[in-house]
């Protein structure tokens, strides 16, 4: 018996499709993780650039109110 015949069969036919669509469904799930991971860091970096700008925009008026 080989392996094709000891597997359930699928009722709509292709099994192999469907394994195949799983499979894509998994990389596309994973590349969705991967870009999820790279937005949350991306928010991290604009929050941090944010900050830096208030304190450069503090300096500058502490420095302006000198003058």
């Amino acid at each position: 018996m080989s392996a094709a015949e000891g597997r359930p069969r699928c009722r709509w036919g292709g099994g192999e499709a469907v394994l195949r669509a799983r499979a894509e469904a998994a990389g596309y799930r994973r590349l969705l993780r991967a870009r999820a991971a790279e937005v949350e860091a991306l928010r991290g970096a604009v929050g941090a650039l944010h900050r830096q700008l208030e304190g450069l925009r503090d300096r500058r008026s502490g420095e302006l109110a000198k003058y």
